[in-house]
């Protein structure tokens, strides 16, 4: 469809963002957080032999299974907690595994024993505070963060999240604030580097975004998010080519990075490289399975190479994922106008499009027109088809009927003389007998004149008395004269 049916509220660098740069996301805590050091993230000393083995034992089955032995690695780091009560990083570890499993409930309660124990345990805090993020209880998280910067004033992650936070709610200024914080309390923090150079990117500060991006590449050489950083500073700067190099570096780095498919996509469909754009918006519905957005873009781009049905699936999907959804109405509608020859659906959709949207776009009342012009002509283009079906089936049954009566009168027909002379003449047919009562036929002609011979001829007539009387002359009129 025309460039001028995007939406309005198109995928953009703010449109989609994650906060995983920052701490991590939940998913990626599950990745990398359990500890398999019983020393080697806090600065709690386990001596308690019990609970040390306990430990080690359930670290090794969790990493010689690949990660997939959840309930035995549990079961052992639960074991080394009963042990020790106050081994915080034990507990941790369970809530992870119970992260695992899906049993959130149980996540939250032992990662809230554990930081109960431990304040500083910041691996604790950024995960509880991500779950309580995630089930929509920002409040409760953001009260989180500040009770553990109150017990602990130099705690990195929860000043990151709040961090996080802020910046999600458009307080740019809070949020560098706090992540300068971070930094001051822990140099080394690859994390707050992350969110320092994305945030001075994001509010076009091109120069401290390029210089928090080389520090922190220090630490983590071709870093994925610095290098979104900087490809976001790239794109305010034009160079293209550089945004295009960047990202895809980011991808290569992480190929779940969500953000920087949506750059690669907006870019793509904003030059109609529409095979490149639904690569990557392709990739983003893996990703975003509930985002109405990414299916409209989808179905821009399958629409832009040809993959009408495909395109139209895609609409039908944003539509399903958001009911309010008037762009993806709109785009329906001209689809299924212009390219798939339905009509009545085009017109349903672009009715839903107007019903959905109090600022339309001006070619939407000339677009439901069409579409129910061409409803009423397939009408009546089928009903002249019905009729022309009705005749065509009379004169095909009179012609069977016609051909019926040419075949019976062609089986009674004699058949034609031959040219052969020797050919045996055909057979007479036979008269058929008359019946018991009718006159004898004659023979021949000569019986028949023999009996006519003998016929006695017809007597004279006498002539009556009145003939033999003269007739008298006529009498003449008065007023006619004869010359004899």
């Amino acid at each position: 469809m025309p460039h001028a049916f995007r939406s309005a509220k198109h995928l953009g660098l703010a449109t989609l963002m994650s906060t995983g740069f920052a701490c991590g996301t939940t998913s990626e805590a599950k990745r990398d957080a359990v500890a398999v050091d019983a020393n080697g993230t806090t600065a709690e000393v386990v001596t308690n032999e019990e609970a040390r083995v306990a430990f080690a034992r359930g670290a090794d089955s969790y990493k010689s299974s690949g990660g997939k032995d959840v309930g035995s690695a549990r079961g052992a780091f639960e074991s080394a907690a009963k042990a020790d009560p106050q081994f915080a990083l034990a507990r941790y570890n369970a809530g992870v595994l119970y992260e695992k499993e899906g049993r959130l409930d149980d996540a939250k309660r032992v990662y809230r024993e554990a930081l109960d124990i431990d304040p500083t345990l910041d691996l604790a805090a950024n995960n509880l505070g991500l779950l309580l993020e995630k089930s929509g209880q920002v409040d409760a998280a953001r009260t989180l963060y500040n009770e553990i910067i109150e017990k602990h004033p130099e705690a990195v992650s929860a000043r990151l999240r709040m961090a996080s936070l802020a910046r999600g709610e458009g307080d740019a200024k809070l949020a560098s604030k706090l992540a300068r914080e971070a930094l001051q309390f822990d140099a080394q923090s690859l994390a707050a580097y992350r969110l320092l150079a994305r945030l001075y990117a994001e509010e076009k500060r091109p120069q401290l975004a390029r210089l928090i991006a080389l520090r922190g590449a220090k630490l983590s050489p071709d870093d994925a998010e610095l290098n979104f950083a900087l490809a976001i500073v790239a794109l305010d700067e034009k160079d293209v080519a550089l945004a295009r190099s960047l990202l895809t570096r980011v991808i290569e780095k992480d190929n779940e990075h969500v953000d920087a498919r949506v750059a690669l996509a907006d870019m793509a469909l904003s030059n109609r490289d529409w095979k490149t754009a639904a690569l990557q918006l392709e990739a983003l519905a893996k990703l975003e399975p509930k985002s109405a957005s990414i299916q409209n873009d989808l179905g821009l781009a399958y629409k832009g190479f040809g993959r009408f049905d495909d395109a139209r699936t895609a609409y039908k999907h944003a539509i399903a994922l958001d009911a309010t959804f008037a762009q993806a109405s709109l785009n329906l509608g001209v689809l299924e106008l212009r390219h798939l020859d339905k009509p009545e659906d085009a017109q349903k959709s672009l009715e839903s499009y107007l019903a959905k949207t109090s600022a339309p776009i001006k070619e939407a009342d000339g677009l439901l027109e069409e579409a129910k012009t061409l409803v009423m002509s397939k009408a009546e283009e089928k009903r002249l088809l019905a009729e022309a079906a009705v005749q065509e089936a009379a004169a095909a049954q009179k012609a069977a009927a016609d051909a019926k009566i040419a075949e019976e009168a062609a089986k009674n027909a004699p058949p034609p003389p031959s040219d052969d002379p020797n050919a045996t003449p055909p057979a007479t047919a036979t008269p058929e007998a008359p019946p018991a009562d009718a006159p004898a036929v004659v023979a021949d002609a000569d019986s028949v004149a023999k009996k006519a011979l003998k016929k006695k001829p017809p007597k004279k007539k006498k002539p009556d008395d009145d003939d033999k009387k003269p007739t008298k002359p006529a009498k003449p009129d008065d007023d006619k004269f004869y010359d004899d």
